[in-house]
């Protein structure tokens, strides 16, 4: 039975060594939904050049292919062998999804889930993008999750499972966390389907294991469970204490943020008002400084009006006086000049007055003098 093709996957020694069971997973998920089916199976005799597998399709022999290595080697033999072509967006998941299963750390198989969950248009909305891709990733995280708690990946497990009724490994995924916690029915039921809807490998492991319980073991595993439980609790509680603690932390933090804040706002108040207070003290001194200086300049300038207005009274009256003694001086002058004149015209006149006088006493002399030394002529002129 089964389907028409079938891409069986070597997971022998040699083949897982080189990655095979991945590369099972990676044609699993990429062949879910498709006509081709991919499962597991022994070894193809083609050691040394794995990972290596196997296509058959009815009506034709089969044929081994060596060397499946990447992600375009898977998707070629899907191609060229199956006629199964993926679409782009599938393929993207696909690459993230490859890089997930090989990666060394949880930390970061969980980042390149969340960047495979961004490309779907966020985990919200992923299930309406694509139900089998956002299906096939909370797989992935779920079976991380498990190992270290089986109720955290119990939610991602039940949405997978309803986003891809079709496919039998959220089924398969469901079984193994009821088995982790005990849930003995849940986990019979769930693997159950998973065989129905054609798992052949972990499902029927898990039908058989449970089947084999005792009610011994059914009692230790409730026992277990609800240790489990009460750890899970104390857990939980434990954090939520701790998150209460870091957010009474953070808020006391952010009021001791926000007192220093306002202690900084009112101390830059503070200062801003001393330095404008400041400011405003110098620009006022200044102010008045300046006023000082202009009333002692204009003082000054007044002064200095005043006392030259003064030395040019006093040099006015100086020049007045001067003129009035050169004045007086003239007028004395001119005094003793008509003085002198009149003194020298008198003096002239006395001369004058002095020389005919003399003359005329000369002249009366020599009248004299002539008369007396002229002899008489007759008895008449000698009398």
């Amino acid at each position: 039975g089964g389907m028409a093709k079938v891409v069986n996957v070597c997971t022998s020694t040699d083949c897982a060594s080189k990655g095979g069971k991945h590369v099972l997973k990676d044609l699993e998920d990429m062949c879910a939904g498709t006509s081709c089916e991919a499962r597991g199976t022994a070894c193809l005799n083609h050691c040394g050049k794995g990972p290596n597998v196997e296509v058959r399709i009815q009506g034709k022999a089969p044929k081994v292919i060596e060397k499946i290595d990447s992600l375009n080697a898977i998707a070629k033999v899907l191609k060229s062998e199956a006629g199964v072509e993926i679409s782009k967006l599938e393929k993207q998941v696909a690459e993230i999804k490859y890089e997930a299963r090989r990666a060394k750390t949880a930390q970061d198989r969980d980042e390149k889930l969340q960047k495979a969950f961004k490309v779907l248009g966020g985990e919200d909305a992923a299930g309406k993008t694509d139900a089998r891709l956002a299906s096939q990733l909370l797989v992935m995280r779920a079976r991380e999750r498990m190992e270290k708690s089986a109720e955290d990946a119990l939610s991602d497990a039940v949405k997978a499972a309803e986003l891809f009724q079709a496919s039998a490994e959220p089924f398969v995924l469901l079984g193994l966390i009821y088995e982790k916690l005990g849930r003995w029915d849940e986990a019979m039921n769930s693997a159950e389907e998973a065989v129905a809807k054609g798992d052949q490998r972990e499902a029927n492991g898990i039908v058989r294991r449970v089947k084999q319980k005792t009610p011994q073991q059914d009692e230790d595993a409730i026992r277990k469970r609800q240790e489990e439980e009460k750890a899970e609790k104390a857990r939980k509680e434990q954090e939520e204490e701790e998150e209460k603690k870091k957010k009474a932390a953070a808020a006391k933090k952010k009021a001791a943020q926000a007192k220093k804040k306002k202690a900084e706002e009112e101390a830059a108040k503070k200062q801003a008002e001393e330095e404008a207070r400041r400011k405003a003290e110098e620009e006022a001194a200044e102010a008045r400084r300046k006023a000082e200086e202009e009333a002692r300049r204009k003082a000054e300038e007044e002064e200095a009006r005043n006392r030259l207005e003064g030395e040019k009274r006093e040099r006015l009256q100086r020049a007045r006086a001067e003129a009035a003694e050169v004045k007086r001086i003239a007028e004395e002058a001119e005094a003793i000049k008509r003085q002198l004149e009149e003194a020298a015209a008198k003096e002239a006149r006395r001369a004058a007055a002095e020389q005919e006088r003399v003359a005329r006493e000369s002249s009366l002399q020599g009248r004299l003098t002539a008369c007396c030394r002229t002899p008489a002529v007759n008895g008449d002129d000698a009398e």
